[in-house]
């Protein structure tokens, strides 16, 4: 049984039951004259589970095996037509899981030399990846996607994309995203685009003329606010800038702030702060005022014997 910690070993095994059913649907009324199908059918699933489920060759054997068996089904077969769109499905599902492991092994291995190397990470260029969380504390009719799309728009914008994507939490909405970017950067120019956003919405948000931005970046910001009018109080992370909307006595007003290393930890270790929209700010401020009062512990009596 797959160990609970472990949801990737989870998640291959529950793959290995969906494509074991699967390939028993595809041969009802089969007369098992595929001997050689049946043999490696057998062995497949029998063999050692070493090697990754996506990578073994048997997979790739069993997808084009079964392609040829759909395209030679029986016409009056009520699985047939749905069993190859399915197969097609699968085979692009493993193809971009196959590409997105490849593209993975580059940038952990290209993270590990440089450790292994004692470089200074904040300034060799690599895949640099950030966080981005969304916070709406209420749902109308199109927000979510209005809201994710614009996220998604003012990434590509400052040249990231999303790499991954997580369940988003419903009852009001809370969403988490990993973003990397496009080119390889060292740290100080991905907090230089960072910054950036955050002018750009500052500047968007109480109409200044933006000169320093261009066409694209310039349509993505106005889409973002444009879509957070439809919440009253929302809250967007992307890496060190915070984007906060509230409705106030005087209306609404959006501000955009880039957080320091404190806050940043502050808000890694407690990421509920995004669902206070009206307060985070000041809760992040508080909490590092704290931090830095809170003094040393003391030292033990005897030296510490």
């Amino acid at each position: 049984m797959a160990a609970p910690q472990d949801p990737r070993s989870l998640a291959q095994r529950v793959r290995r039951l969906e494509f074991l059913f699967f390939s028993l649907l595809l041969t009802l009324d089969d007369e098992g004259d595929d001997e050689d199908l049946w043999f490696e059918f057998r062995h497949f699933f029998r063999r050692s589970r070493d090697r990754d489920f996506f990578d073994d060759p048997g997979f790739d054997f069993f997808l084009n095996r079964m392609a040829e068996r759909g395209q030679r089904s029986r016409p009056e077969s009520p699985f047939s037509q749905e069993s190859r769109s399915q197969l097609a499905q699968l085979q692009r599902e493993v193809q971009t899981l196959k590409a997105t492991t490849e593209s993975l092994q580059i940038e952990t291995h290209s993270l590990l030399v440089i450790q292994a190397l004692g470089l200074p990470s904040e300034l060799v260029r690599s895949t640099r990846f950030v966080p981005v969380r969304a916070y709406i504390d209420e749902t109308p009719e199109g927000a979510i996607n209005a809201i994710s799309n614009a996220i998604s728009e003012v990434l590509i914008a400052y040249g990231f994309t999303v790499a991954d994507e997580f369940p988003e939490i419903k009852g009001s909405w809370f969403k988490k995203w990993f973003a990397k970017s496009k080119d390889v950067l060292s740290q100080p120019e991905v907090i230089e685009r960072l910054e950036k956003i955050e002018r750009a919405v500052e500047l968007k948000a109480i109409d200044k003329p933006q000169a320093d931005v261009d066409e694209k970046q310039a349509g993505a910001i106005a889409k973002l606010i444009k879509a957070l009018e439809k919440v009253p109080n929302a809250a967007v992370q992307a890496g060190s800038v915070l984007v906060v909307k509230l409705i106030t006595p005087k209306g609404a007003v959006i501000q955009a702030r880039t957080l320091s290393q404190e806050e940043m930890v502050e808000l890694e270790n407690n990421q509920l702060l995004l669902q206070d929209p009206s307060d985070v700010l000041c809760k992040l401020t508080a909490a590092c005022n704290s931090t830095r009062k809170t003094p040393p512990p003391k030292p033990l009596a005897g030296g510490g014997k």
